[in-house]
């Protein structure tokens, strides 16, 4: 996803704008948003973009930069063909214009992104973690339940989104006493993702006598956790780590791919843990970090 900033001064400030909407909360402003929408399968259709747009933006549309809306928006369409992200693209910069006319927002982030398709090669390189950076991760979340949340989205190479909404019903015990997740994707795909023995033996310990419907990694006063706070709390560890604070859930995600095909996995293997629907999307992380190129081929003298 290719962004380019736009002049200064298509920025404006909220003092310059009078409120135009009613709207206090994201939800109500897309509410708003789509309730100007003619055509009612345009309406379904636009807020269930807009909705997992905001989920994919946990500090919310008012206080995002456009480095988070960026992010934001490489996670919806990740794995998605291009006609597709096209189309998902539109529609958030649709929304963000609204945003922005009815000074619910400060700056108009739609006027300075402009998205030519998915990330990949360097954009998906940017965020790959080293193994030892993940591996400081996990050792540097002191709490149990953080500890192993990031060692199973990483393992399993889940979205934030299927990381929280797992419960004890979504964990099996597949071939060889492994963990098997039964995790239900984007479009509501199901597929089955099987963890490495260790983190499946420290999964079941986990347990202990949850039930069938509870939360696998629940918040501290019950209930599932948000994505918002999965995102803080690896920041904060990130912290404690010394790894790039700019970390974000989907980023091990990213190392997961990375990090499988780097030791043997094939494509198809990885192309169906991660529920890519496109094989191509897959491809894209054996071009972020290649072992060889046709440069290596040329004659060493030429470069003394």
């Amino acid at each position: 996803m290719e962004l380019i900033s736009a002049p200064e001064s298509e920025v404006v400030t909220i003092g310059e704008l009078a409120a135009g909407t009613r709207a206090t909360t994201d939800r109500e402003l897309v509410a708003s948003w789509v309730d100007g929408l003619a055509s009612s399968h345009s309406r379904r259709n636009f807020e269930a973009t807009a909705l997992r747009f905001i989920e994919a933006l946990p500090i919310g549309i008012r206080q995002a930069k456009v480095e988070d809306v960026r992010e934001a928006l490489s996670s919806l369409i990740d794995d998605r063909a291009a006609g597709t992200a096209r189309q998902y693209v539109l529609r958030i910069k649709s929304l963000l214009g609204y945003a922005h006319r009815l000074g619910y927002t400060r700056f108009n982030a739609a006027a300075v992104l402009k998205v030519k398709g998915p990330p990949r090669g360097a954009e998906i390189a940017k965020r790959i973690l080293p193994e030892v950076d993940v591996m400081l991760l996990l050792r540097a979340a002191t709490r149990p339940r953080d500890r192993l949340m990031l060692a199973v989205a990483y393992g399993g190479g889940l979205r934030v989104s299927e990381l929280v909404a797992l419960t004890w019903a979504d964990v099996l015990t597949g071939k060889g006493g492994r963990a098997q997740l039964s995790i239900t994707g984007k479009g509501g795909i199901v597929r089955q993702v099987l963890l490495p023995k260790k983190l499946s033996d420290d999964m079941f310990a986990w347990r202990g006598d949850a039930g069938n419907n509870d939360a696998v990694f629940p918040a501290r006063h019950g209930g599932h956790l948000t994505e918002r706070a999965v995102l803080g709390l690896l920041k904060r560890i990130a912290k404690r780590a010394g790894v790039n604070e700019a970390v974000s859930p989907h980023w091990l995600r990213h190392a997961h791919a990375s990090h499988a095909l780097d030791r043997g996995a094939t494509l198809v293997e990885t192309q169906a843990t991660l529920g890519h629907s496109n094989v191509a999307t897959t491809s894209g992380y054996l071009h972020a970090r290649p072992d060889n190129s046709s440069g290596l081929r040329l004659d060493p003298a030429i470069f003394r």
